[in-house]
């Protein structure tokens, strides 16, 4: 046996490893003294030097295996993975838009109509459409031969009427208009009309020429002295007295006809608010005997009345022409 382990040094080292309770040096020399014990001391010869230094190797190398480490080894512990916790965005939801409020397309206009003048060659005017609560006034040029006019109007109602430039005669939108201007068509006032916003009025004809001096209005704002003239003048009669007379003045444009009346021995006349135009100048006695403002030959002299301006000197003092020469008189008819 001894011969066997000394032999075969594995066995020796196979039991020193397994052996790992005892101490590695101190194994190493009981186990090489038993051996030497048991072989009755080996001579040197007989032990295998290497082996012993290989058993010895081995040996501190098994006790520095077990010997305890100073420093613990670290722990490797794998740091967990945070949890995630999803945000969770709402997709934002879109505010509502309100639908754009539908303005209706209004038409370039809402009143319509014709211009008219009594020979049909129509000459530049203005026509007027004044608010009847408010009185504001619109004011729309019309030019020569325009025949058709627009308008846009504000709502409200309003009456329609128009003046040459000159304010020598004027014409409306009046109660004959619809009723076609015939000889039965006796009521020539102002017909108002109503606008609105949306609808179009249509036949607002200012083609009544007819209506009288004094049922065409003047504009809001416009002083009657600023859009009228005056006549002024003398007076003679027949005999030293002179009575009471009525002046007329007649407009030679339009037919109409303005007078005023004087008292006993008035040797003086003033016949304001007349439109712009050419006039004849006549007198009435109250026996509708006529004297008139005439030349040598007993024509009657033009007179022209400007629109703001005082139109003197005009003398009444031939009573001798004959009576065809002047018109009747139109207050007594």
């Amino acid at each position: 046996m001894c011969l066997s382990l000394i032999s075969h040094p594995t066995n020796i080292y196979k039991r020193l490893a397994d052996t790992a309770l005892i101490p590695g040096k101190v194994l190493l020399c009981v186990t090489l003294g038993f051996i030497l014990t048991a072989c009755d001391g080996p001579t040197p010869d007989i032990v295998d030097l290497d082996n012993i230094t290989l058993v010895t190797f081995i040996a501190e190398t098994i006790e520095a295996s077990q010997k305890t480490p100073t420093e613990p080894l670290a722990t490797i512990t794998s740091s967990p993975e945070p949890e995630v916790t999803p945000t969770i965005t709402s997709s934002p939801q879109p505010s509502p838009t309100p639908s754009p409020e539908i303005t209706p397309t209004l038409p370039a206009y809402n009143v319509t109509g014709r211009t008219c003048f009594p020979n049909n060659n129509i000459p530049p005017m203005t026509a007027y459409f004044e608010e009847t609560e408010t009185s504001l006034l619109v004011e729309l040029p019309i030019v020569a031969e325009q025949t058709t006019y627009q308008i846009r109007l504000q709502p409200g109602t309003y009456i329609a009427y128009a003046w040459l430039d000159d304010f020598s005669q004027g014409g409306l939108y009046s109660r004959a208009v619809p009723c076609g201007l015939g000889d039965t068509c006796e009521d020539h006032g102002l017909l108002p009309f109503t606008v609105t916003r949306e609808d179009v009025l249509t036949d607002i004809d200012i083609c009544d020429w007819y209506a009288g001096p004094f049922n065409v209005p003047y504009p809001v704002g416009k002083a009657p002295d600023d859009v009228t003239g005056r006549i002024t003048g003398s007076l003679t009669y027949i005999t030293e007295i002179t009575p009471g007379l009525r002046v007329v003045a007649f407009n030679l444009g339009t037919s109409y006809w303005y007078w005023v009346s004087t008292i006993a021995e008035q040797s003086t006349f003033s016949i304001s608010g007349l439109p712009a135009g050419r006039y004849h100048v006549v007198a009435y006695d109250a026996e509708s005997r006529a004297g008139g403002h005439t030349d040598a030959d007993n024509n009657l002299i033009e007179v022209v009345v400007n629109a703001g301006e005082t139109t003197a000197g005009v003398t009444i003092d031939n009573w001798s022409a004959p009576s065809e020469a002047f018109p009747p008189d139109p207050t007594r008819q």
